[in-house]
């Protein structure tokens, strides 16, 4: 089993302190196996780690939202409602304070070789920076929609990333020098890019603020869903 990746098995009588802790510590995924296919039971897994985020858009206007393929009027509803390839971001990055944990519960997969999830430690990152861009990512803000960060942020010596190219570049017409910035940090996320490809039934539990995440493309006829949470850890 892989360092970065931490199995578990569903049950009624899970203990989820295991879980939390290694949630807290950000240097693992969670992949806990045989959850069942229900929005009730997610819901309840998270209640045992955390304070859910809810949204108008989420299923019931409650905590969990099924990502699949959408379109109103002809048009992708979103990027995650979409076929489309997903590079590593951060989710919520145009949030005030984004939720620290996602989980994503896949119910259906797509296609063998599609729609692999992808994900990149900024733990590792950071080692393929050297001091002085990782001084300028630590001072220099961008505009993610209605909020000034910057990409990296310290606290308690573990670095934090907040990234979402996608929203970077569509509130604010960015100068040459900024999109090679953001060229050569993608170049270093793909060098660090660690791949999973999930089960019906798998549900990956992964700190958003010490992580990226993303997934590959998929044929836009695939029945793929994954059932997504978001929430504030404990």
């Amino acid at each position: 089993m892989e360092d970065w990746l931490i199995n578990f098995v569903f049950s009624n009588e899970l203990d989820y302190k295991p879980i939390s802790d290694i949630l807290d510590q950000g240097k693992s995924i969670v992949l806990l196996k045989n959850v069942p296919l229900n929005d009730d039971i997610l819901s309840s897994i998270v209640s045992h780690l955390g304070i859910p985020i809810t949204e108008l858009r989420n299923n019931n206007n409650k905590d969990v939202f099924d990502v699949k393929v959408f379109k109103n009027q002809g048009l992708f509803r979103s990027i995650a409602n979409s076929n489309l390839d997903f590079p590593l971001h951060t989710d919520c990055a145009d949030f005030k304070e984004t939720p620290n944990v996602i989980g994503l519960l896949c119910v259906n997969p797509a296609p063998k070789n599609q729609g692999i999830s992808t994900f990149a430690f900024v733990s590792d990152i950071v080692k393929k920076l050297d001091f002085d861009t990782i001084t300028v990512l630590l001072e220099e803000k961008w505009a993610f929609k209605n909020y000034f960060k910057p990409i990296l942020t310290q606290k308690k010596e573990q670095f934090r990333i907040c990234y979402d190219r996608i929203t970077m570049e569509s509130y604010t017409e960015l100068k040459e020098e900024k999109i090679k910035k953001l060229d050569l940090l993608d170049t270093i996320f793909k060098e660090c890019t660690l791949e999973l490809k999930l089960e019906s039934g798998d549900l990956i539990l992964f700190r958003n603020d010490l992580l990226l995440h993303g997934r590959t493309g998929f044929k836009i006829t695939s029945n793929r869903l994954f059932k997504r949470v978001r929430f504030h850890l404990n």
